[in-house]
């Protein structure tokens, strides 16, 4: 008797279906570039929105989403596109990400190292120091 308690006991209070925890470390496998790169942002705000004394609220209401959507954000498990980064970027007053520029690319081939061209420094370093202060 007191077998088959424990075991109606036991019936009740366990879930009748799986938790999905393998589903989930699954993903962050799989994910784990990009998540990275979204708690790393999603740190960057939320020591913004504390420095700035900005709630999650206001700051949905300046890039035009929902409160919801902010709380994604900040907990680091959103992929944003571009435009959502370039918006909390100027909404925050922050950079969140650094990509190489133009210049720099269109002088590089794939796969070699970075040479400077010495002609477009130079030329770089002449409208510096000609342009007034």
């Amino acid at each position: 008797m007191a077998v088959d308690t424990l075991e109606e006991k036991l019936a009740a209070i366990t879930a009748k279906e799986c938790s999905g925890w393998l589903d989930d470390a699954k993903y962050r496998i799989e994910n784990e570039r990009w998540l990275k790169h979204s708690q790393f942002i999603a740190l960057r705000i939320l020591r913004t929105l504390r420095a700035k004394n900005i709630s999650q609220k206001e700051l949905a209401e300046k890039i035009g989403v929902s409160p919801q959507h902010v709380n994604k954000i900040v907990k680091g498990r959103e992929n944003l596109t571009l435009e959502t980064i370039s918006k909390l970027e100027t909404a925050l007053e922050i950079e969140l990400l650094m990509a190489p520029s133009l210049a720099i690319d269109t002088e590089t081939e794939i796969g070699q190292p970075y040479m400077p061209n010495h002609k477009t420094m130079l030329a770089t370093a002449k409208k510096q120091h000609s342009t007034p202060t």
